[in-house]
């Protein structure tokens, strides 16, 4: 998929209910619209609810997989997918949702799906501005990444949870073995 300045960069923003989707893609549509308006950048579409969010839930809550193929044909035509993280919970919206409707059911689900899929994603934590410059380096990094040439035998590596390079599992494997010295 080519990026040039014409073409709007489509972004879904997915997870758990409670985990901000609706208040960050609030926050990036400020933003960026600000950014669009003053530079040449392509402008940005971004969907907080897409199907496939809809399709897990159908599976989680009434073991329903029958909406994934149509949900994950429509998913492709996002340039980037971001997944929320179980940071922003607090303890009673965490004790609101359990059994297979848990957050952390879900995510794990929706990880799950985006992986054997091969959906690249990228996990955003942090919590206010932090936040929303999470998001704002993953939209960047794909506007870098789609302009630059990536020729045939380009490697981008991929965490095996979640494609993120920069990913809690990458960070807890780092601080090990700095603790191993």
């Amino acid at each position: 998929m080519q990026l040039d300045s014409t073409s709007p960069l489509k972004i879904a923003v997915l997870g758990a209910p409670g985990t901000g989707k609706t208040q960050l893609v609030s926050e990036l549509r400020q933003h960026l619209s600000a950014t669009t308006a003053n530079n040449a950048v392509a402008p940005v579409v971004l969907t907080d609810a897409p199907p496939l969010m809809a399709a897990i839930y159908a599976d989680l809550r009434h073991s329903d997989s029958s909406h994934h193929e149509v949900a994950l044909a429509q998913h492709k035509i996002y340039d980037l997918t971001l997944v929320c993280g179980l940071d922003n919970l607090g303890p009673s919206a965490r004790q609101a949702c359990d059994g297979a409707d848990s957050y952390e059911s879900i995510e794990a689900q929706l990880r799950e799906v985006l992986t054997r899929n091969k959906i690249a994603y990228s996990v955003i934590y942090g919590q206010g501005p932090a936040r929303l410059n999470t998001a704002l380096k993953a939209i960047a990094s794909l506007r870098n990444e789609k302009t630059e040439a990536t020729g045939p035998g380009h490697w981008h590596w991929a965490c095996e949870k979640c494609s993120d390079p920069e990913c809690e599992q990458q960070m807890f494997t780092r601080q090990l073995k700095i603790g191993r010295r």
